[in-house]
């Protein structure tokens, strides 16, 4: 039976309970991380805390700053029977019960941790243009919230079309982000991932490979630059990095 971590307790996966006037399930009231463990240790935990806890600050959820993630991860990956190799882990946080401007954790506010073995993934992905905008002066801009709706209709509606992923451009036409990851294109030999402004998530993946020696611009990127790329890839923090092998039908 898989195992939750849960406020410092074990639960079975079919026995924990959320409550249903928790705002974190009524009003999407909450954020997460995915984060990726190799044998039980989580990659990039500061990155991935530190994103989280500025959405807590943001939105006035359940407060993370007493646990030891670390730990959590080690024996959680035990007890899912995945402490070897490569597990999924996502860490959630809600506010609980209270009013629609409550601006604090309430009554039943929640912290919970799964983990699962994560299958081997296609080397590469094909992509296309998303119908709809990201709003880059949204509320939400730049958390990464359980209000995670518009992301997996956009996502279905991609894969309907045939593609693994769809791209968001947003309300001033320049690109945005994927559904699930960041992306880098390369644009008359250079290469450039949108900047923040433009609304998309401060991917931990984008973060590490900007830190690194590459030389990579945070830019502005119409859709008549995006139209002349040379070369794309998504990144993610569970995935890495993934070349695009195709973008609107168009091949590399």
């Amino acid at each position: 039976m898989p195992m939750i971590w849960s406020k410092g307790e074990w639960v079975e996966e079919m026995l924990f309970c959320l409550s249903s006037s928790d705002r974190g399930l009524l009003h999407g009231m909450g954020a997460f991380e995915t984060m990726l463990a190799i044998d039980g240790v989580i990659q990039h935990r500061v990155k991935h805390v530190r994103r989280l806890q500025g959405a807590i600050e943001r939105m006035g959820l359940c407060d993370v700053s007493g646990y030891d993630f670390s730990e959590i991860a080690r024996d959680l990956c035990e007890k899912n029977s995945c402490a070897s190799g490569r597990a999924r882990l996502r860490l959630t946080v809600t506010a609980g019960e209270g009013t629609l401007a409550q601006q604090a954790p309430g009554d039943g506010a929640m912290v919970w941790m799964t983990a699962q073995a994560l299958a081997a993934t296609a080397p590469t992905c094909t992509v296309v243009t998303l119908p709809w905008t990201r709003n880059e002066r949204s509320a939400l801009a730049g958390l990464k919230t359980t209000s995670y709706a518009e992301n997996l209709v956009a996502l279905q509606w991609a894969r309907a079309q045939g593609a693994d992923e769809g791209l968001f451009f947003n309300t001033r036409d320049e690109l945005c982000e994927a559904c699930n990851a960041n992306v880098f294109v390369r644009i008359e030999g250079v290469w450039h991932t949108p900047a923040l402004a433009s609304g998309c998530l401060p991917g931990v993946m984008r973060e590490v490979i900007l830190e690194s020696d590459r030389v990579i611009h945070e830019s502005i990127i119409t859709r008549e630059q995006f139209a002349r790329a040379e070369e794309m890839f998504l990144t993610s923090a569970i995935r890495g990095v993934v070349p695009v092998s195709s973008c609107d039908g168009r091949e590399w």
